[in-house]
């Protein structure tokens, strides 16, 4: 009686004394081969880049059938691959098909293994750079943990593949980059940036060590998703300002001041300079829906940040899945300054009313709110003064202005300025026309 096989077969790889083997391996003392024996080498598993296999009879005069397109090689000759030892250079994620014949004896049944592409060679990033509308004609760029690598501009739409090899352990993070202004150089949060994308290479971990088809888009979104795109005009150049516009839905208008204020200063950010009176903008990967597009000019007061915005609820946007939207906007170009005196009957404690907002707002059925926060510093006693000032209102008007004392005014002015149908009156009206306006504020 034969003694018991010293190793058990398992249809990827046997074991035997704690060490792998090939699949297919049959070690000293065993039975004799049979025709089904087939030595596999490397076993199936996942890959990265590409993987070679061989496959080879282990009998003497047997022969292997092989096929890579999900035919049976028992069947059919169309594709198939036979020879006492057979090499394939494998691509992509592929099942084998192989069985043995000896010429003499039955065939030996059918086996399958699989060899799955876990992603491109070791220490690889590749993918697309998807470029939209908006970053056409202009000098592109890919940035990769801050480090631009220029792209040749092109003059319509396209996908632009991209490679980076010879990669460490970590996390890296891809960015798309426009020339916004068209000064010839890539400079991040000057000029235009995608939306950033990160990678996580590991090259010990087959699934993460050759990431692949990485998709990084540049004034385009991704499929089911819309494009808001359009202009924002100024009257002149307002230098170190910056411009931001949000896409707000009707809630948001109505909802928490603070909230509101956060999502304005986190909306799609523009540097304006000295020389540009006009800012292309786009917003990319929006939910179909409808929307309240507001833009924001922020600059610095005399008492700290100050806006100057624009919403029009009653005419919102409609986005729609895989097309863009077209909508601009223009502030004005009338300034208003003057100063603000707080006496002692006024009903604010001195102590309260170092900083403060004045608030100014305009109302039309057809343009919207426009709401000016200007921040001021008060000085003096008793009665308290501040000079404030505020630039880029829309002309041929009528302009609200109220004063909110306190640390807290911004938020209350904003409150006031987007709820022009409730809350406190203002503590002064001004007609204006197309040239700037002084407007002193007095509260008893």
């Amino acid at each position: 009686m034969r003694a018991a096989l010293p190793c058990a077969l398992s249809f990827l790889m046997l074991s035997c004394g704690g060490q792998q083997k090939p699949f297919g391996f049959e070690g000293p003392g065993a039975l004799p081969l049979a025709p089904s024996t087939v030595i596999v080498e490397p076993p199936p598993g996942p890959f990265n880049g590409t993987v070679t296999v061989r496959l080879r009879a282990a009998r003497a005069g047997a022969k292997v059938y092989v096929s890579s397109d999900g035919r049976d090689p028992r069947t059919t000759s169309q594709g198939r691959l036979s020879g006492t030892a057979i090499s394939l250079t494998l691509e992509k994620t592929t099942k084998l098909r192989f069985f043995t014949s000896v010429r003499g004896e039955p065939d030996s049944e059918l086996q399958e293994a699989e060899w799955v592409r876990a992603g491109g060679p070791v220490g690889t990033i590749s993918g697309t750079l998807v470029v939209g509308q908006f970053a056409t004609g202009k000098r592109l760029g890919l940035s990769r943990n801050g480090q631009v690598r220029e792209l040749a501009p092109t003059s319509e739409p396209i996908e632009i593949p991209f490679r980076y090899t010879g990669l460490a352990t970590g996390t890296y993070r891809l960015r798309g980059l426009a020339d916004r202004n068209d000064d010839g150089f890539l400079l991040p949060v000057i000029d235009y940036e995608g939306d950033s994308i990160n990678v996580e290479l590991d090259r010990a971990d087959p699934a993460k060590a050759g990431p692949e088809n990485v998709r990084v888009y540049l004034g385009a979104s991704q499929a089911g998703l819309g494009t808001l795109a359009g202009i924002i005009r100024l009257p002149k150049p307002p230098p170190f300002q910056q411009l931001r516009l949000a896409v707000l839905s009707a809630s948001d208008l109505s909802g928490d001041p603070a909230a509101l204020l956060q999502k304005l200063q986190d909306g799609y950010q523009v540097f304006t300079n000295a020389v540009d009176t006009e800012y292309p903008y786009v917003i990319t990967d929006l939910r179909p829906g409808q929307y309240t597009p507001v833009p924001a000019l922020i600059g610095f007061g005399s008492g700290g940040l100050a806006f100057n915005l624009i919403a029009n609820p009653l005419r919102q946007v409609t986005v729609l899945a895989d097309q863009t939207t077209y909508k601009d906007f223009a502030f004005g170009p009338v300034s208003i300054s003057g100063t603000v005196t707080i006496g002692p009957d006024a009903g604010v404690p001195s102590s309260a009313i170092n900083l403060g907002v004045v608030a100014g707002r305009t109302l039309s059925l057809v343009d919207g709110v426009q709401a000016v926060l200007m921040p001021v510093l008060f000085s003096g006693g008793s009665t308290m003064t501040a000079s404030y000032g505020g630039s880029a209102f829309r002309g041929n008007t009528s302009v609200a202005l109220r004063v909110f004392p306190g640390t807290t005014g911004i938020v209350q002015a904003l409150t006031w300025v987007i709820n022009p149908l409730s809350g406190d009156p203002p503590h002064a009206t001004v007609s204006v026309g197309m040239d700037d306006v002084v407007q002193d504020i007095s509260l008893p």
